[in-house]
Protein backbone atom coordinates (compact mmCIF):
# COMPACT_ATOMS: atom_id res chain seq x y z
CA UNK A 1 0.00 0.00 0.00
CA UNK A 2 0.79 3.65 -0.83
CA UNK A 3 0.18 6.68 1.07
CA UNK A 4 1.29 10.38 0.60
CA UNK A 5 2.10 12.86 3.55
CA UNK A 6 -0.55 15.50 3.31
CA UNK A 7 -0.10 17.57 6.67
CA UNK A 8 1.88 18.23 9.74
CA UNK A 9 2.51 18.88 13.40
CA UNK A 10 6.29 19.80 13.37
CA UNK A 11 5.53 20.70 17.50
CA UNK A 12 4.51 16.83 18.20
CA UNK A 13 5.94 15.13 15.68
CA UNK A 14 2.57 13.58 14.06
CA UNK A 15 1.75 13.44 10.65
CA UNK A 16 -0.96 12.43 8.72
CA UNK A 17 -0.74 10.57 5.22
CA UNK A 18 -3.44 9.85 2.88
CA UNK A 19 -4.26 6.15 2.29
CA UNK A 20 -4.13 5.41 -1.61
CA UNK A 21 -7.28 4.82 -3.13
CA UNK A 22 -9.62 4.69 0.08
CA UNK A 23 -9.89 8.24 1.04
CA UNK A 24 -8.69 7.61 4.61
CA UNK A 25 -5.68 8.84 6.05
CA UNK A 26 -3.17 7.31 8.74
CA UNK A 27 -2.07 9.34 11.91
CA UNK A 28 1.17 8.18 13.28
CA UNK A 29 4.24 9.95 15.06
CA UNK A 30 7.66 9.75 14.34
CA UNK A 31 9.80 8.05 16.32
CA UNK A 32 13.41 8.32 13.96
CA UNK A 33 15.27 11.31 12.70
CA UNK A 34 14.42 11.00 9.23
CA UNK A 35 11.31 13.12 8.62
CA UNK A 36 8.90 13.17 6.06
CA UNK A 37 7.95 16.03 4.35
CA UNK A 38 4.42 17.16 2.92
CA UNK A 39 3.80 14.76 -0.64
CA UNK A 40 6.39 12.22 0.31
CA UNK A 41 5.27 8.83 -0.87
CA UNK A 42 5.14 6.27 2.05
CA UNK A 43 5.10 2.23 1.81
CA UNK A 44 3.76 -0.23 4.23
CA UNK A 45 1.67 -3.45 3.84
CA UNK A 46 -0.59 -2.54 5.86
CA UNK A 47 -1.40 1.05 7.07
CA UNK A 48 -4.62 -0.15 9.45
CA UNK A 49 -1.95 -1.49 11.91
CA UNK A 50 -1.84 -0.02 15.15
CA UNK A 51 1.41 0.77 17.31
CA UNK A 52 5.00 0.68 16.14
CA UNK A 53 5.82 0.15 12.52
CA UNK A 54 9.00 0.46 10.42
CA UNK A 55 7.06 3.13 7.08
CA UNK A 56 9.42 3.06 3.95
CA UNK A 57 10.15 6.16 3.30
CA UNK A 58 9.77 6.07 -1.40
CA UNK A 59 10.41 9.30 -2.02
CA UNK A 60 13.46 9.72 0.43
CA UNK A 61 14.17 6.12 0.29
CA UNK A 62 14.94 5.62 3.80
CA UNK A 63 12.91 3.67 6.42
CA UNK A 64 11.05 5.19 9.33
CA UNK A 65 10.21 4.00 12.39
CA UNK A 66 6.52 5.63 13.57
CA UNK A 67 3.39 4.85 15.99
CA UNK A 68 0.73 4.72 14.23
CA UNK A 69 -2.18 6.07 16.65
CA UNK A 70 -5.48 5.88 13.80
CA UNK A 71 -7.08 6.00 10.77
CA UNK A 72 -9.47 8.42 10.27
CA UNK A 73 -11.48 10.61 7.68
CA UNK A 74 -10.18 14.28 6.18
CA UNK A 75 -12.97 15.95 8.78
CA UNK A 76 -10.23 14.64 11.76
CA UNK A 77 -6.82 15.21 10.77
CA UNK A 78 -6.36 18.31 12.75
CA UNK A 79 -8.40 17.07 15.70
CA UNK A 80 -5.74 13.69 15.47
CA UNK A 81 -3.25 15.78 14.82
CA UNK A 82 -3.33 17.91 18.32
CA UNK A 83 -3.43 21.01 16.66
Amino acid sequence: MKATVTVINPRRGMYAAEIEGHGEYVIFELLDSSEPEIGDVLSHPDFYSMGGETFENLTQQCEIEVFVENVCGANLIRQQLLF
